[in-house]
């Protein structure tokens, strides 16, 4: 579907929600996509849609560069995890506005981030490369608790706690295990974990949410709400530390989502994404703040609105997912009635009977989310643990079952997450 001089903006994987936004600010759309994965109603939306590894950054660069010398792209984004570096590739092939590939690599890679962070005299948070027990137990001499975690990944795979000495010898074990034979070992921080959704207006950031984490013991987030009830003090700390970072690692423009812990030394990063939040978090700032990040974006891009002030919160808003025993699923029920309730948003299921669960090892492994409106942040997140409580997902021990999961098995990109492709090494 093409318009006649409109601009054209090239979108990277992603769903035809997002490519509505983009028709909506004007813009003619080509749709770089996996063939296996593309929902065919998109097709009516774009102007060109182009059917390869979207995951590929080389492949997507000179797609890209081929279809700009015969009419000219403004931009190429994308909205998921997935195809960030393949966006990035072709904006700096083509010399086009917006992220490019320097500073998604150094947000992608958690050991370079952390080494920026400590160069420019940001923070110190100590970060090493390890590789078996012994590195595991030196670094725990020297810095106490610790985290082991992929050097690439998102959704808390591959993520563990090392607690002191004593735990060393089995998290290293485990490791070996799963197959994650090279990690980042950080230092343990704990205190609350927040996320901070913000928006890069030509350098100028501007915070549209910060949201409140509820983590399983295996890192993986069971819950979100905003507003996040952090005070005055507490926000201007955390605000001055990411924004000194997104200035570091060069994120201008577009959306961001950044993880925080609130130390009692101090907010302190954890990782940052030069691209909205998962978990259907914005959602969740759209129902409370009023503030669209997807269709924000676009708009920015097709230079059709100005910086924002976000106004303040509406309500309370919250999401829970859904988690059940590992198993085959025998039930699912109760969802029906939640469903019904006026304060629910929205209720997703990721199970059916005959569906298997597996232990939470990543936000892939849980089994649904719900997401609730109320007065306040207080009322929805206590709501949404009572409605969710009232699904029922009912499961038998899966006798064929047993073999330990390894990242391969788990991971769509394993290689990736263990630093092996070209933009990554071991060293």
């Amino acid at each position: 579907m093409t318009h006649g001089n409109a601009p054209r903006i090239a979108v990277i994987g992603g769903q035809v929600a997002a490519l509505k936004k983009a028709r909506k600010a004007g813009f003619d759309i080509v749709w770089v996509h996996g063939p296996h994965e593309l929902d065919p109603s998109g097709l009516e939306l774009v102007a060109e849609a182009h059917l390869t590894d979207y995951r590929d950054p080389q492949a997507v660069a000179d797609l890209l560069a081929a279809v700009h010398r015969h009419r000219p792209l403004a931009r190429v984004v994308s909205i998921i995890e997935d195809g960030l570096e393949s966006a990035a590739a072709a904006t700096t092939a083509l010399g086009l506005p917006g992220t490019g590939l320097d500073t998604v690599r150094v947000l992608q890679d958690k050991l370079a981030f952390r080494e920026l962070l400590a160069e420019r005299g940001i923070e110190g948070v100590a970060a090493r490369l390890g590789h078996d027990e012994a590195d595991i137990r030196a670094f725990v001499a020297e810095f106490g608790p610790a985290v082991i975690k992929p050097r690439y990944g998102s959704g808390s795979l591959g993520v563990r706690l090392v607690q002191g000495p004593d735990a060393v010898a089995e998290v290293a074990a485990w490791a070996a295990e799963f197959g994650l034979h090279t990690f980042v070992m950080e230092q343990y921080l704990q205190g609350p974990e927040f996320s901070v959704e913000a928006f890069s207006f030509a350098g100028e950031h501007v915070v549209v949410a910060y949201t409140a984490k509820e983590k399983l013991d295996s890192f993986v987030e069971v819950g979100h709400v905003q507003p996040a009830g952090l005070d005055a003090d507490a926000t201007a700390r955390i605000d001055s530390l990411v924004t000194r970072m997104l200035d570091a690692v060069g994120v201008k423009d577009g959306p961001s989502h950044t993880e925080v812990i609130l130390t009692s030394d101090g907010p302190r990063l954890v990782e940052s994404h030069n691209r909205r939040g998962g978990d259907r978090i914005t959602d969740l700032a759209h129902e409370v703040y009023g503030t669209d990040i997807d269709a924000l974006g676009f708009l920015w891009y097709a230079d059709r609105t100005a910086p924002i002030t976000p106004g303040p919160a509406r309500g309370g808003g919250a999401i829970r997912f859904l988690t059940a025993e590992p198993g085959i699923v025998e039930s699912v029920t109760g969802a029906d009635e939640v469903r019904a309730d006026p304060r629910v948003v929205a209720l997703q299921l990721s199970v059916a009977p005959g569906d298997t669960v597996a232990p939470i090892a990543w936000s892939y492994d849980r089994s649904g989310l719900l997401i609730v409106r109320a007065e306040s942040a207080d009322e929805a997140r206590a709501l949404a643990h009572e409605l969710a409580a009232r699904i029922t997902i009912k499961t038998r021990p899966d006798t064929a079952s047993g073999t330990p999961r390894s990242i391969a098995a788990v991971a769509p990109r394993p290689e990736r997450l263990l630093g092996t492709t070209p933009s990554g090494t071991d060293s």
